[in-house]
């Protein structure tokens, strides 16, 4: 049995990446840095060496690594209740709903887990909008996404689908003409991944494709 997490393991960057890549799903390709502990700005890594964190957990950790009031805010939290399911309301959940609503201008608010779930809402949304607002046909939406971001990855080869993060599935790649790469998702709505090698002229023809 292994070490209680709370304890810091005396192995070395090498070792702990090892053990990640045989036994945690191949789904990141993470730098070869292996990070212990953090305060602020600053991460240290196993072997002592620090490094400013430019990337602050995509933007989570715009406060910064044990923000004292949020680290308190989050301690006096878990004194009184970890965590609920949407199952259940909770006497914090209501008043987070309106303040940010107001703060954000907004009439509702869907709070989200992950950047996944974020975008897969804002996709919704979008659609909704097309079809409720302003007035595109019943199943005639098309969404374009480009290739090469988090949400669409790169196909395995030019014969394989384009890669998701969840929800749309079913897809057949096919070349359109000149240099631009396209994907059709068979599922409704319609998806169109553009690739970079000819992402304009792919936009521009799908526009003019589907007018309005």
């Amino acid at each position: 049995m292994g070490p209680p997490m709370t304890e810091t393991m005396s192995v070395g960057t090498t070792d702990l990446m090892r053990l990640s890549h045989d036994y945690a799903a191949h789904n990141y390709h993470p730098l070869p840095v292996v990070i212990a502990e953090a305060e602020g700005a600053w991460v240290t890594d196993v072997e002592g060496r620090r490094y400013l964190d430019m990337l602050a957990a995509y933007s989570a950790l715009n406060f910064g690594h044990r923000h004292p009031r949020l680290f308190a805010a989050a301690l006096a939290q878990l004194e009184r209740l970890t965590l609920v399911s949407r199952a259940f309301d909770h006497d914090q959940f209501g008043p987070f709903c309106a303040e940010l609503a107001e703060l954000a201008g907004m009439d509702v608010v869907l709070p989200m887990n992950t950047g996944a779930e974020a975008v897969e809402t804002a996709i919704k949304v979008a659609r909704k909008w097309g079809y409720r607002v302003k007035g595109v046909p019943a199943g005639q939406a098309v969404i374009i996404a480009f290739g090469g971001n988090f949400h669409v990855a790169p196909p395995r080869s030019s014969a394989s689908p384009p890669i998701r993060t969840q929800g749309m599935i079913s897809a057949r790649t096919r070349r359109a003409s000149g240099s631009c790469r396209t994907a059709t998702w068979t599922r409704s709505p319609q998806w169109s991944v553009i690739w970079a090698s000819g992402w304009w002229p792919c936009c521009s023809s799908r526009s003019r494709a589907k007018p309005g």
